[in-house]
């Protein structure tokens, strides 16, 4: 029974998510901080005086945005749980009942997202990925709306051509046994406790009335 959780994967795509915005972030970071040190020590005239708090605000946002695009991947990981799946995102985890998976399947990733119907900046995440395999994750429903699916997860987080996700990962196999592994166990103790009381019914139905 697989009542102990599984592995923790690393979701991928979150890397080249954050790491598009990095460079950015780093250098905005530097010229705010830059344009306040020069401002407040009075070597330039321009910015106002009032508009020094406001540069090192932007500055420090920028700042922390830049340190979260270093940390954030770290956050990002799919993990067989003992109940459910667990999906984490850097800011939204998700919990997904396994009675909503139907099944796990490996993805061709230049099948299921055709390059020309990729924005570049889509086609740009995939390329470090296009050539293995993904785990494809068939469930009875999207487990949100799809409203907050698109806000929370990429686009190409989502299965284009029915209800599930696409899930990047190093060791696609591995998370597929293990997640297999649970949703048996799971389907299992189902099974059981539903025998427990069809049992139960039928010895209160078969008592004879006094």
């Amino acid at each position: 029974m697989a009542s102990r959780d599984g592995n923790r994967h690393a979701l991928l795509l979150y890397r080249q998510v954050m790491r598009r915005f990095r460079q950015p972030l780093l250098l905005v970071a530097l010229l705010l901080s830059g344009l306040w040190l020069a401002r407040i020590s009075d070597w330039v005239g321009w910015p106002s005086e009032g508009a020094a708090g406001w540069l090192s605000a932007g500055a420090a946002v920028a700042g922390f945005a830049y340190l979260f695009s270093l940390f954030g991947p770290r956050l990002a990981y799919v993990q067989p749980r003992a109940d459910h799946l667990r999906l984490q995102t850097p800011i939204y985890r998700l919990k997904i009942s396994y009675r909503r998976i139907v099944s796990t399947r490996p993805v061709n990733l230049a099948k299921t997202f055709p390059a020309a119907l990729l924005s570049r900046a889509e086609a740009r995440l995939l390329r470090h990925y296009v050539n293995q395999p993904a785990l494809g994750l068939d469930l009875t429903e999207q487990p949100l709306h799809p409203f907050l699916l698109q806000l929370f997860f990429h686009r190409l987080f989502l299965a284009p051509d029915r209800p599930g996700l696409i899930l990047i990962v190093e060791d696609w196999m591995q998370l597929s046994e293990q997640l297999s592994d649970h949703v048996e166990a799971r389907r299992g103790q189902q099974s059981e406790s539903n025998r427990r009381h069809s049992s139960a019914a039928a010895r209160i139905l078969s008592e004879p009335d006094e």
